[in-house]
């Protein structure tokens, strides 16, 4: 898990691995954002950071509009293709991996912000340890969690483990819990209010920002993840709202409510419930409206995500899988690159 933290110093605006800054009295300001962080103590509550629907929510946001808000931001990530995920946008792979785990991409963003700057710079510095997951600040990143890619991919599992423990009613890995007392590194005594909050602390377990509600004034840590995550949520762009269904990145489509989809990224079946798909599950779910399983190929010994194009080793003919498991016949695919069901998610010659 990452402790890392915004070191804030007049003239710098890039500074990762640094723990809380002793700002002395007055104004301080996030050189990386210009928010006025102490106006941000007054308005925020370090017990309660964000809710649990702003780290689980968002389920609707498309990969279009994360490349528009990127584009919007002049950041380096408009352009990026990470090679190690077949050359997928920075875009895609925040909002495929994010989803993946029902992870909020828009807490995602403000994650990469706080860690890396990545969202609002025009460089690639901080690249590989952009969510700093995996990256504690008393030693460098582990090398399996090196890469854009991983980092979304990483940070976005262990938040929804975090998740995972607090929903069954035990501790974080950390020991972070709802209602319990715990000291932060600032040091803060904090009481989480609900289970974003507990989960914060157990990613960065430092107050930063809102310190000065325990005495303190240091900058950065857990609190800047809010201050951050509410500018780009009511920050003008529009991130529209929850359908009568899900978007799916699996499915290429909105997901009617209760469909379900086995997520081309793990393979784990996730159920469209009031406009959010719910966590992961191994066994589908036995309410499904509509379903998006993954396909069994007889060419390729194996099965394969909704949306698949492949070329049958029987006669040398293209097909999509598609609703209900069913292949179905693309006949255009090595042509166009999509099937009946929309493009194809990868495709297979012989």
């Amino acid at each position: 898990m990452t402790l890392r933290l915004w070191c804030l110093v007049v003239s710098v605006v890039l500074a990762v691995g640094c723990g809380p800054v002793d700002e002395g009295q007055g104004e301080v300001i996030d050189e990386l954002t210009g928010q006025v962080l102490q106006e941000a103590t007054v308005k925020y509550d370090m017990h309660r950071l964000l809710e649990d629907s702003n780290l689980l929510g968002h389920q609707w946001i498309t990969t279009e509009q994360v490349q528009a808000f990127l584009t919007q931001q002049g950041s380096y990530l408009a352009t990026y293709k990470d090679p190690a995920f077949s050359n997928k946008t920075a875009a895609a792979l925040i909002v495929e991996r994010s989803k993946a785990s029902g992870i909020s991409p828009l807490y995602m963003l403000a994650r990469i912000q706080v860690e890396s700057s990545l969202v609002q710079s025009g460089t690639s510095n901080n690249l590989a340890k952009a969510t700093g997951c995996g990256c504690p600040d008393s030693s460098g990143c582990d090398a399996q969690y090196v890469g854009f890619g991983k980092q979304i991919d990483c940070s976005a599992k262990k938040l929804r483990g975090y998740f995972t423990d607090l929903d069954a009613g035990r501790p974080t890995v950390s020991g972070w819990k709802v209602g319990t007392t715990k000291s932060t590194l600032d040091p803060c005594s904090v009481k989480p209010a609900n289970k974003a909050t507990a989960a914060l602390y157990t990613y960065t377990p430092w107050v930063g920002a809102y310190a000065t509600q325990c005495g303190r004034t240091t900058v950065g840590g857990s609190s800047l993840v809010s201050v951050i995550y509410n500018r780009y949520a009511s920050g003008g762009f529009n991130w529209g709202g929850p359908t009568t269904g899900c978007v799916s990145e699996t499915a290429g489509t909105t997901v009617p409510d209760l469909g379900c989809v086995q997520s081309s990224s793990d393979a784990m079946w996730r159920q469209c419930v009031g406009g959010t798909f719910s966590a992961g599950s191994t066994d589908k779910p036995t309410t499904c409206t509509q379903e998006w399983p993954w396909c069994p190929s007889a060419t390729l010994g194996r099965s394969v995500p909704a949306r698949t194009c492949v070329q049958s080793s029987s006669n040398q003919q293209w097909s999509q899988c598609g609703v209900g498991g069913a292949w179905v016949s693309a006949p255009m695919a090595p042509n166009s690159g999509a099937g009946p069901v929309g493009a194809c998610f990868e495709m297979y010659w012989l």
